[in-house]
């Protein structure tokens, strides 16, 4: 190797031209030394992306806690993470398949893997108590090709980002488990999953879109969005996700509406174990910042369903 550069120098200190052999011989190096650095460089760019991801979280949470601690609530405006396909239909939106070749999707796999979403009907009462909350209308994603013309899934029948006052019967997205007016609750909270923090089941989650309080109100100059989903092929959201404190509204629910789980033990590669109580409502400043590739802030390890308990 040392041959090799003490070569490459004699011929760059001298006056000739270069040879075909020693226009080989420098090509040769330079692919090597690519190949060594490449995946250093990889690392680093993939560390520069989860340290602006961390800054990022940190940043809106530290400003929806001021917020909240100001005003006594939490921020309108945020984007309700469905499809309205048809008056009153409402559907989640799709996971990538990590297939760039076939179009992008909404969600990343991500996301599917460590948070569990599922499509719930608000009560009048859980509408109620989230207005009170500060949430009194949302702007639906409503996707579709306008937004990205890769976009593969379903249209929704409605402007993107539609402004909605929420109300009964407004669809959202919960995590865990979700209420169908036609069936009744629905949970995917089983044993042997893997959850990002297990405190997160049964709260709605909604998006920090470019129209959200925080922004309009001047507390933060723009939407934030993760360098690690901005430049990719394979799913087109790459907004901060906000998860709202568990509502007494859904824990409380009576009849149909009683919540399906109570409780789930579960444990993590630290070694730790513990019960959490599903019936437990939250306040206001209990919510929760996720990034598009379901890492929550503060970082946490991945917690094991070990058991849960049913109602």
């Amino acid at each position: 190797m040392k041959r090799l550069v003490k070569k490459v120098r004699s011929i760059l200190s001298g006056n000739k031209g270069f040879s075909l052999l020693e226009l080989v011989v420098v090509l040769a190096i330079m692919g090597f030394l690519v190949a060594m650095i490449a995946p250093r460089l990889a690392g680093v760019v993939a560390g520069a992306g989860r340290s602006v991801d961390d800054s990022n979280m940190q940043r809106l949470a530290t400003t929806t806690a001021l917020f909240n601690e100001r005003l006594g609530r939490l921020p309108s405006g945020m984007t309700n993470l469905i499809v309205e396909e048809g008056d009153e239909i409402y559907s989640i939106p799709n996971f990538s398949n990590n297939d760039p070749t076939d179009g992008k999707e909404i969600f990343s796999a991500e996301l599917e893997e460590v948070l569990p979403l599922r499509l719930h009907y608000l009560s009048d009462d859980e509408a109620t108590e989230l207005r009170r909350m500060g949430v009194t209308k949302v702007r639906n994603l409503n996707p579709s090709i306008a937004m990205d013309e890769k976009y593969v899934g379903p249209e929704s029948t409605q402007p993107h980002l539609q402004e909605v006052e929420v109300a009964e019967g407004v669809a959202v997205l919960m995590i865990g488990a979700g209420f169908d007016l036609g069936f009744g609750w629905e949970h995917d909270i089983n044993t042997s999953d893997s959850i990002v923090d297990p405190d997160l089941f049964f709260r709605i989650v909604l998006g920090f879109g470019k129209d959200n309080e925080l922004i309009t109100s001047g507390q933060l100059q723009g939407s934030a969005v993760s360098p690690r989903g901005g430049n990719n092929d394979n799913y087109i959201y790459n907004n901060y996700l906000l998860v709202l404190p568990r509502l007494a509204a859904t824990v409380n629910g009576e009849y149909d509406r009683e919540i399906p789980i109570f409780s789930v033990d579960v444990s993590n590669e630290n070694g730790e174990v513990k019960v959490v109580s599903l019936e437990e409502a939250q306040p206001s400043h209990n919510f929760a910042v996720v990034s598009p590739e379901g890492v929550i802030y503060p970082k946490a390890a991945l917690w094991l369903i070990n058991s849960i308990e049913e109602g």
